[in-house]
């Protein structure tokens, strides 16, 4: 196998571990930035801003309801719409995986902080800019204060994950 095809393999493998590392974090995450800065009721039901309450209205499952109808004219069934964020969610991730190794496979630069600057910089791109342009989320000023631990720190874990599984990897093959 030649060293691309084993970065790409690479980069699928620490895509899907660092988003299913993010999904585990999320949850605890919020329940403690919840308790640190208690969100007003009417905040948490902005789009993207509960992912334990309203998963139906995370940017992933906004996306899909979105697509679907206008592909199909008719609305996602809920369940249809949790299964359709779960795959954009392992889907993006891999995507950020395979960047994120062959990034640092040309500058090791990218790896600063273990991963937590990949990881700044994956919400950067993501829930600090794109999404909330793409009206798949509120905009960044107006989420409650309790969205910043979750979400911000489940991408610092993010990164962190894809750093700590490409180092595994790698001593691996």
């Amino acid at each position: 196998m030649n060293t691309f095809t084993r970065n790409i393999l690479k980069g699928i493998a620490v895509g899907l571990i660092a988003s299913f590392i993010k999904s585990l974090a999320e949850p605890p995450l919020q329940k403690i930035g919840e308790k640190m800065f208690p969100p007003a009721p009417e905040k948490l039901d902005l789009r993207g801003a509960d992912v334990t309450g309203h998963p139906q209205n995370m940017p992933p499952a906004v996306l899909a309801k979105q697509v679907y109808y206008d592909t199909t004219k008719k609305e996602l069934s809920e369940e249809g719409t949790l299964q359709a964020m779960k795959i954009i969610h392992y889907a993006l991730g891999t995507a950020i995986g395979v960047s994120y190794v062959l990034l640092v496979r040309r500058n090791r630069r990218f790896k600063i902080g273990e991963g937590v600057a990949a990881g700044v910089a994956v919400w950067a791109l993501t829930h600090g800019s794109a999404v909330p342009m793409l009206g798949l989320q509120a905009k960044v000023s107006e989420m409650p204060a309790s969205w910043w631990v979750w979400e911000f720190g489940s991408h610092i874990v993010f990164g962190v994950g894809m750093e700590q599984s490409r180092k595994v990897l790698n001593a691996v093959f």
